[in-house]
Order: structure tokens, then C-alpha cells, then sequence
């Protein structure tokens, strides 16, 4: 396999500077939980930084964004596969998958289920992120607890959170 350039030379060092100017004001309101890169691309020559939220309905909200050759892409797992009702579940995973701006429902590894999407390189700015991970983390707290208990209901307890302010 051959390593893929990034779309130029100077894109994983602005990526890496937009990352640190949206961060700033989600880590002083606490719901940015960690923010981690290697600051060296993977075999593939991607650049990956993960960036972990604090969910209402689940603990935490994964994004893995990953800088390749002309797209910055974003993938959160918002649940493992189903193991019951799995016909009603991916009829609701594709109902709501129609509402979803900016992201949209996918099938990974394992028929697990995540949000993905994927922005040019050149149209990402800290605006831009900030929509794409607060749509992403809405959207795993409006999607996860039903789709759990839907598909994982013999394991899934809905998580509730008491006393916040």
C-alpha cells in the first residue's frame, strides 16, 4: 500500500490550528472531554485527532476526524449492532437518517452504526466544526436511546441524569 498525500503540504498544520481555536471554548464549558492527535500521519499518510464530548444520553460521544488526501472526514459510533428487532431498528436508523443535516447514518465494521460525513479540506473553519460536532453529538443523544433499547434491549438500561444544572 502506498502512503496518499494530503491535499498540501500546510493542511494538517491548519486542520490541527482550527481543532485548538473551536476547542477553546468547548473544553471551558465542559462538554469537550478530551482532545487527542499523534501529530504524525498513519500508514495511509491521514492525519486523525479524536475528540471525545459528554453526552446526556450517552456518557460519551466519540468523533474521529481524520484529514485525508481532499476531504476532512468525521465518524461516531452510535451504537453496536443490533441483535433484536433489527428490521424496526434500521427502519428508524433510515427515518431519521432523512432529517440529519451535515451527517448521516452508515453501517461500519461489524454492522455496527455511525454517524459519518465529509467536508472539502478548504471549507472546514472552526464555524464549520462547531456545527459538525454539535450536530453529532445531538444527534447520538436523540438517536442512541432509542436505538438501543430497540436493538440491544435485553442489555441497555436508559441512562438518566439527575440534578443537573
Amino acid at each position: 500500500m502506498t502512503s496518499t498525500p494530503i491535499a498540501d503540504d500546510g493542511a494538517a498544520a491548519t486542520l490541527s490550528a482550527t481543532i485548538t481555536q473551536w476547542s477553546e471554548p468547548w473544553f471551558a464549558s465542559g462538554v469537550l472531554r478530551a482532545l487527542e492527535t499523534t501529530g504524525e500521519p498513519d500508514e495511509r499518510g491521514h492525519y486523525r485527532w479524536l475528540i471525545r464530548l459528554a453526552g446526556e444520553e450517552k456518557e460519551f460521544v466519540t468523533l474521529w476526524v481524520t484529514l485525508r488526501q481532499r476531504t476532512v472526514h468525521f465518524e461516531a459510533q452510535v451504537m453496536p449492532a443490533p441483535e433484536e428487532k433489527i428490521e424496526d431498528v434500521f427502519r428508524f436508523l433510515l427515518t431519521k437518517n432523512a432529517d440529519l443535516y451535515g451527517l448521516h447514518l452508515a453501517l461500519g465494521p461489524e454492522a455496527a452504526v455511525y454517524l459519518v460525513g465529509r467536508v472539502p479540506v478548504g471549507d472546514l473553519n472552526a464555524e464549520r466544526l462547531d456545527e459538525l460536532c454539535g450536530a453529532a453529538l445531538h444527534y447520538v443523544d436523540e438517536i442512541f436511546p432509542t436505538a438501543m433499547t430497540m436493538g440491544l434491549g435485553s442489555l441497555y438500561r436508559r441512562r438518566r441524569r439527575i440534578g443537573t444544572s
